[in-house]
C-alpha cells in the first residue's frame, strides 16, 4: 500500500501525455493515476492495481464537484440537470464516483438493473457499462419515470437530481432548486413570550426594538438542505407532497446547538450540526426556553404518540 501511494503521488506530478497516447482506452477519463494503473493491469495480465486503487478511492470519498456532479455525502449525489439529462433519460457517471453506484468491477457490455424511488413511487432503471473502448458506465431510467419528470424539464432555473444512496441496488431521487432555497431564508421566529392575558389587545403600532440577532450562513443551509433533503427529518413531512408547487424545496434547518448558547462564532459542519424539519417540528423543538429537544428526543415523543392512536 505504501508502494501504491508513493506511485500516485509521483503520477499526479506527470503530464498525461508522458503515460500514453490519447488511443489508449482508458485515457482522458479519469486521469493519469487510474490510467496508469489500468495500464500496469494490461500488461501484466493481472488487476491487482485497479482492484487496490478502487479500495483507495472507496474510503477516500472525497466530497466536492466531478464534472456535473456533486457528492455532499457518503449517500448524497447531485446531477446537474442539463440539456442531455433530460433528452437521454440518463447520466454518464464519473470514475471516481463508480463506488457510489457499487459498479467498480462492472464487466464491459453489461447492465445492472437498479430502482429509482421518486415521491414514494418506484422506477425501474439501469446502470450500463459500454462495450467500446471508452467503457463509460451511465444511469437510465424508465420512459414511465421521464414521464412523471416531463414538468421538471420545463423549468429555466437551475436544478440539481438528488440521489440518496439505500444501497446499491435503490436509490430515492428528488430535485433541488438552489436559487429557491436561498430566497426562502427565512429564520424561526420566537413569539414565545407574547402574552395577552386574555384581553383584547391593538396590534400595528410601529415600535422600535433593540435585539441581538445571531448571523446564519446561506451557504450552510443550502448545504445541509442538499444532503438531508426537504423532507422532515422527525416526521417526515412533505411539503411538496402537501402544498405542490406551492411547497416545493421549502424546509426549516435547525442548529443542533443554538446559536444563542454559543460563546462567539463556530465552525458549522452541515452535515452533523445541522438538521431539516418541519415548521411544526422546528416549534416544538424550541417551545421549551429552559431545554431544546435533541432530534431523536422529538422523533421518540412523536413515536409515542402515534402509538397512542
Amino acid at each position: 500500500m505504501i508502494l501504491l501511494d508513493a506511485m500516485k503521488s509521483y503520477l499526479h506530478h506527470l503530464e498525461p501525455f508522458a503515460i500514453f497516447p490519447m488511443t489508449h482506452p482508458d485515457f482522458a477519463i479519469d486521469g493519469p493515476t487510474f490510467d496508469a494503473f489500468r495500464w500496469q493491469s494490461d500488461i501484466s495480465g493481472e488487476n491487482e492495481s485497479e482492484r487496490l486503487y478502487n479500495q483507495a478511492i472507496r474510503s477516500k470519498h472525497e466530497r466536492g464537484r466531478y464534472h456535473s456532479w456533486e457528492l455532499v455525502s457518503e449517500q448524497v449525489l447531485l446531477k446537474d440537470c442539463d440539456l442531455s439529462f433530460w433528452k437521454y433519460k440518463g447520466a454518464t457517471i464519473p470514475h471516481d464516483l463508480f463506488w457510489f453506484f457499487g459498479v467498480e468491477d462492472m464487466e464491459r457490455s453489461t447492465r445492472r438493473e437498479i430502482v429509482l424511488t421518486y415521491q414514494s413511487h418506484d422506477y425501474k432503471a439501469h446502470l450500463e457499462r459500454e462495450r467500446h473502448q471508452l467503457g463509460r458506465v451511465r444511469i437510465f431510467w424508465s420512459t414511465e419515470l421521464q414521464n412523471k419528470l416531463a414538468p421538471l424539464s420545463q423549468i429555466t432555473e437551475k436544478q440539481s437530481a438528488r440521489f440518496y444512496r439505500q444501497d446499491d441496488t435503490h436509490y430515492q431521487l428528488s430535485f433541488l432548486h438552489p436559487e429557491a432555497i436561498a430566497a426562502d431564508d427565512n429564520e424561526l421566529q420566537d413569539t414565545s413570550n407574547d402574552q395577552s392575558n386574555g384581553k383584547s389587545i391593538r396590534e400595528g403600532r410601529k415600535t422600535y426594538v433593540y435585539s441581538t440577532k445571531y448571523e446564519r450562513s446561506p451557504q450552510n443551509r443550502l448545504a445541509a438542505i442538499k444532503i438531508h433533503g426537504t423532507k422532515c427529518m422527525a416526521c417526515g413531512f412533505d411539503f411538496e407532497k402537501v402544498y405542490g408547487k406551492q411547497g416545493k424545496d421549502f424546509i426549516e434547518v435547525h442548529h443542533v446547538k443554538p446559536l444563542h448558547e454559543v460563546n462567539g462564532e463556530m465552525e458549522v459542519n452541515p452535515e452533523t450540526d445541522l438538521v431539516c424539519l418541519c415548521s411544526n417540528c422546528h416549534r416544538m423543538i424550541h417551545r421549551d426556553p429552559h431545554h431544546t429537544l435533541s432530534l431523536e428526543e422529538l422523533k421518540k415523543i412523536i413515536a409515542e404518540n402515534r402509538n397512542k392512536s
